[in-house]
Order: C-alpha cells, then sequence, then structure tokens
C-alpha cells in the first residue's frame, strides 16, 4: 500500500520495527528486559514499561510532577499538552528543558499527550499549523508517538460530513507524521469517533496510513463497550494503554488493581495476540488531596510493574 510519502515497508523502517512501529529514535517501546534470556537460557517473561501522564497532577508544576515520577518509580511520563505543563504554544527552549529534565530523572518520554482533533472544522490553515507543531514537540521531546484526537461526537451520531473532515484532516497529519517518523495515537474517548473501537479502525482503514495508530482506553459505565473485546477490534494499532478503573456501580475512580477491568488479563490480549510493546500509562489517580493522590500513585505503579504476560 502506497501512502503520499512512502509505502508502508519503508516508513516501518524508518520506525526500526518490521511488524509493530516503533517509535523513531527509541529501542522499544516495551520492557527493556523483554525475552532477556535468564541463567537456564530461557526467556524471562515480559510486562509493559510503566508511565505517568502527568495531567493526573495538573494542579502541580509540570516539574514537580516529573520528579515525582522519578521518585515513585515509574519509567516513562506523557506531557499533558495543555497549560500549564506543556501545551502547543510552549517556546522551542522550553521543551527541549524538560526534554533534559526527564532524561536527568532516568526517565523517558512515552508520547506527547496533545489536544489537536481531527475533524473539528478548524480553517485548514490554522490546523495544519497546529499538526506542524505537534510534529515539531514530539521530535524535540525525543520521542515518536503524539497523542491525538479524532471526531466531536460519538461514532454512532457522525454524517457524511464528519466522516470526510476527519478523512481529509488525518490524510494531512499522517503525511507530515510519516515525514517525521512519527506515529498519531487517537485517543479512545467518549464524543469521539473512538467511543466504539469499531469507529477506530474504521478511521484507520479510511486515512490508509501506518502512522494512524490507536491508544487503548476503556469506557465505564452506560455506554461502555466490553473492555476486552474492545481491545481485540483495535489491538492491530494499539501503541499505548491509559490506566485508570472504576467499579460497577460506583461513580468514583478505585485503585487500577481493584477496579472491573483486569490489566493483566488487557496486558495478555495485547502482547500474546498482537505482540504489543508499548506503555501502560496511569492516567487519572484516586484521591482528593495530594497526599491521597501520592499514595494512590504508588499503588497504582507497583501494580502496574507487577504484571508479566
Amino acid at each position: 500500500m502506497k501512502t503520499d510519502n512512502m509505502d508502508r515497508r519503508k516508513f516501518l523502517g524508518r520506525l526500526g520495527a518490521a511488524g509493530m512501529a516503533l517509535p523513531l529514535g527509541i529501542t522499544g517501546c516495551g520492557n527493556a528486559e523483554k525475552d532477556a534470556p535468564t541463567a537456564g537460557g530461557q526467556p524471562e517473561l515480559s510486562g509493559p514499561r510503566v508511565g505517568l501522564c502527568t495531567i493526573a497532577f495538573q494542579e502541580r508544576p509540570l516539574d514537580e510532577v516529573l520528579e515525582l515520577a522519578a521518585r515513585v518509580g515509574f519509567d516513562g511520563v506523557e506531557p499533558w499538552g495543555k497549560p500549564d505543563h506543556l501545551p502547543l504554544t510552549s517556546p522551542d527552549d522550553r521543551v527541549l528543558e524538560i526534554r533534559d529534565k526527564v532524561r536527568s530523572l532516568g526517565l523517558e518520554v512515552s508520547h506527547y499527550g496533545c489536544y489537536v482533533r481531527l475533524g473539528d472544522g478548524q480553517e485548514p490553515a490554522e490546523k495544519d499549523r497546529e499538526m506542524d507543531r505537534v510534529i515539531s514537540i514530539t521530535g524535540m521531546l525525543g520521542t515518536g508517538i503524539a497523542r491525538i484526537w479524532a471526531g466531536t461526537k460519538d461514532s454512532e451520531e457522525l454524517d457524511e460530513r464528519d466522516w470526510r473532515l476527519m478523512v481529509e484532516d488525518g490524510k494531512r497529519f499522517c503525511a507530515r507524521a510519516e515525514e517525521a517518523g512519527v506515529l498519531l495515537a487517537m485517543e479512545m474517548h467518549s464524543n469521539s469517533v473512538t467511543n466504539r473501537a469499531a469507529g477506530a479502525a474504521r478511521l484507520i482503514e479510511l486515512v490508509g496510513s501506518p502512522a494512524l495508530r490507536a491508544n487503548y482506553q476503556a469506557i465505564f459505565g452506560p455506554g461502555g463497550e466490553d473492555f476486552y473485546q474492545r481491545a481485540r477490534t483495535v489491538g492491530p494499532w494499539v501503541v499505548m494503554v491509559h490506566a485508570q478503573n472504576s467499579r460497577a456501580g460506583e461513580h468514583e475512580q478505585c485503585l487500577i488493581e481493584e477496579g472491573d477491568l483486569d490489566f493483566r488479563k488487557l496486558y495478555g490480549i495485547l502482547k500474546n495476540e498482537f505482540g504489543f510493546e508499548g506503555y501502560f500509562e496511569v492516567e487519572f489517580v484516586r484521591g482528593r488531596s495530594y497526599e491521597e493522590k501520592v499514595a494512590a500513585l504508588e499503588k497504582d505503579c507497583a501494580y502496574l510493574k507487577s504484571i508479566r504476560a
């Protein structure tokens, strides 16, 4: 399959993978010890790398959240792409300062969490400038993945015009991403085409670019899909997972290990059936006070790091 800039094999070659595309300049999104031989000659079981979305502590300065992530024991971070963390308007020197700070703490940037949305009807010239800035910041941060959004309504409510706008934006954005060796991972969320996994898969197929991928996220409560079928539908394109959890009948978030979604089972599906090598990232944490949130964060991090295929 040819794309606007290069064929699929050449693009994946730039990303350093023959099957599951990995970010340019990153040795692998999975566990650094993946398949490392043991004394008996057998490979060790592998688990996901574990990250923190800095939006979880959006009320604190970004530098402070990075230090917290390192102290708790995360492998990487997703900088939140809004004020006051790292919006598109951040100057280059600030982006590079954050990159250097992350590295000095022994972390890596898993991906850039931006909010550019496909198909929102924004004027094309302005949208293109935002796309270019996303690609630039992603590269400066030293990662090869940017999180994006798609659509402004649930997939069941989209009409032909909605689909056309999403595909047009997607093709332009992916052309830029392919040229830079970047993946664009769509947030799977309500009020977007990705509220249903089939909607995400359809958009990926219509755009027709190996640069367009998915960020798996469950939707809890009424209207949500079966967690595991959702994962299998988008599994071929999932490059990262946002981790949070809830229990049926309860309105508050719980610890990740205590909710209805079994993240061990989810990882087994993505890893064993689709070769997933990405991050599982804590997106939000339980608690109202800072102290309560940090205590929950420590438990969530430890649980995700205990997962093995």
